[in-house]
């Protein structure tokens, strides 16, 4: 089923309802909510049917709603309803369709005088969540494996039982350590406290379970206590609040590193079950198998497939393929080496040839000569000489000292 109704409109319903399919969306729009309301009001028209639930109207001044006790309820409770009494009652709102109209189911009931206990209640809570108690971040996380559990609750209450009977269902392989505490009572908060510190210094477990069964406000007053609270603030060790049923609610529950809304849901929800592992475990080893069984599978495929190549069938064949391939190479390279050396030979004598032409001594191997003054330096114009001045002939083999006697020329 949704969570999320909605009546289609008129122009989109393809036919028009039926009473008793209004009466069941609205039920659906109610109940799908929170519906778990805390309210004080006036009992009247109060009746005790045969089958021994009770029926009766809650009301203010200016509205009244129906109201019912169911007989499990009624029984527990420790006064007798009666009209024009003042009532706290903590209830769910339903649609009761049949009769097309929204009612109470109350879960609790008590008479308006215990209004104190409710004003404290609220005081202490206000003040805890203002200094962080119950800060979300300040919560220890529940460790995911529990070898060894502590518990703290009354040895003969239903709630240790309950507990007990659900850790050794779920797993059990872990060892539990119990301290009998009083539940109720005067006394309590303070064998509470002691057994918090208790468990903390020498109980050396991972998880503490803090319960009790159901009862009345009177009944769970213990865990409403300022120094409980802070006692669970302080452990070392994550504390799961398990006190009474689902609609009760203490002090405990909100600073606690976890609330269970029974003690043997506490169990369920920290120890986890080993034949639920052990079904995990054994998938897995079955799903790791088949992976395993698929991944040679295809590696045995691949080989095959290698092994009919003629490279693998003939394995001498590809290497005296590989040498040949080597040698044709090879044989390529020389014959590169070669013509790019007469090449470059070529290109060689060729420029040997112009720079012998350019060369002077070139030019003097065909009769020239080059005559250079006593300080060496050429001489290009006969005037540039002196008369009896010393000079020097280079022939194309040799060379003559001489001394000038004449010069004839002039500068152009």
């Amino acid at each position: 089923m949704s969570n999320t109704f909605s009546f289609a409109t008129p122009q989109t319903s393809e036919k028009p309802y039926t009473i008793s399919e209004i009466n069941e969306g609205i039920s659906r729009i109610i109940e799908n909510g929170n519906t778990l309301v805390w309210a004080e009001a006036e009992l009247s028209n109060f009746k005790q049917a045969s089958s021994g639930h009770c029926y009766l109207r809650l009301k203010d001044d200016s509205s009244q709603i129906p109201a019912v006790i169911w007989k499990q309820t009624f029984s527990q409770m420790k006064f007798a309803p009666q009209d024009g009494m003042q009532v706290l009652v903590i209830a769910s709102i339903r649609v009761y369709q049949k009769g097309g109209y929204y009612q109470l189911d109350i879960h609790r009931m008590q008479e308006a005088g215990l209004g104190a206990l409710y004003a404290s209640f609220l005081a202490l809570k206000d003040t805890l969540e203002k200094e962080g108690l119950f800060d979300p971040d300040k919560k220890k996380q529940i460790p995911s494996t529990i070898n060894r559990l502590g518990i703290l609750s009354s040895k003969r209450g239903a709630a240790l039982f309950d507990i007990v009977k659900v850790v050794r269902s779920r797993s059990p392989r872990t060892d539990i350590v119990v301290l009998d505490i009083p539940v109720q009572g005067d006394a309590a908060p303070l064998k509470i406290i002691q057994a918090i510190r208790d468990m903390n210094h020498y109980g050396s477990v991972d998880c503490i379970i803090l319960g009790r069964g159901g009862g009345s406000i009177e009944d769970l007053w213990a865990f409403n206590d300022e120094g409980v609270a802070r006692a669970i603030f302080s452990s070392k060790i994550p504390i799961v609040s398990a006190v009474g049923h689902e609609i009760d609610f203490t002090i405990a529950d909100f600073v606690a590193d976890l609330r269970a809304p029974t003690p043997s849901a506490a169990a369920e929800m920290i120890i986890p079950d080993d034949a639920e592992s052990t079904r995990y475990f054994i998938s897995l080893c079955q799903r790791m198998h088949a992976t395993f069984l698929s991944f040679f599978d295809a590696r045995r495929q691949t080989y095959e497939k290698m092994a009919r190549t003629m490279a693998w069938q003939q394995p001498l064949r590809l290497l005296a393929d590989a040498s040949q391939a080597l040698d044709d190479l090879s044989a390529r390279a020389n014959r590169a080496m070669n013509v790019f050396m007469e090449k470059s030979k070529s290109q060689l004598v060729s420029a040997a040839g112009r720079l012998n032409a350019l060369s002077p001594l070139g030019v003097m191997s065909r009769g020239y000569s080059v005559v250079s003054d006593k300080n060496g330096s050429t001489i290009k114009n006969a005037v540039d000489l002196i008369i009896n001045d010393p000079i020097t002939i280079y022939f194309h083999k040799g060379k003559a000292e001489a001394e000038v006697k004449e010069v004839i020329g002039h500068r152009s």
